[in-house]
């Protein structure tokens, strides 16, 4: 987290506050949903991811980084795993489904999403793989069960 810390830059501060802010409700990825036509599909990836992660946060009760200054908002939950890495990598696996030519995209957005959370001193790294982790699991496994039929 100090090397996280070290390695702030003003334009990175600029880019990665709003981006973080704006995944708190996600609309990054709500916006991506309208844009490829699959608003719903990507919504429904979003609020199972969210939803889950919360429960582990209820389970873990990690308490959040107080290591680096925060650059957003006091978080109310705890930190692990991060909900906006698990509903950031939910809603790419959607959108590489729905839009597979536009995957560099998706997994580009998601990943910054995931880093975002680490920069802004909220999450530790591990929180955010985690996060990474639940969000992919929770859209592979139905389309999985469904492959196997």
């Amino acid at each position: 987290m100090r090397h996280v810390f070290r390695t702030r830059r003003w334009w990175l501060t600029r880019l990665f506050v709003p981006y973080t802010t704006a995944g708190t409700v996600g609309l990054p990825w709500l916006m991506a949903g309208v844009a490829v036509g699959h608003a719903l599909a990507v919504f429904v990836a979003v609020v199972a991811a969210a939803v889950a992660s919360g429960l582990l946060k209820h389970h873990w009760r990690r308490r959040r980084p107080d290591v680096i200054p925060v650059l957003v908002r006091h978080q109310r939950t705890t930190s692990f795993p991060s909900g906006h890495a698990a509903t950031g990598a939910a809603a790419a696996c959607v959108l590489i489904a729905v839009a597979p030519q536009l995957a560099p995209l998706w997994i580009g957005m998601a990943t910054l999403m995931a880093v975002s959370r680490v920069y802004v001193g909220v999450h530790w790294p591990t929180d955010v793989a985690a996060g990474m982790g639940l969000g992919v699991l929770l859209i592979a496994l139905p389309l999985l069960a469904d492959a196997a039929i």
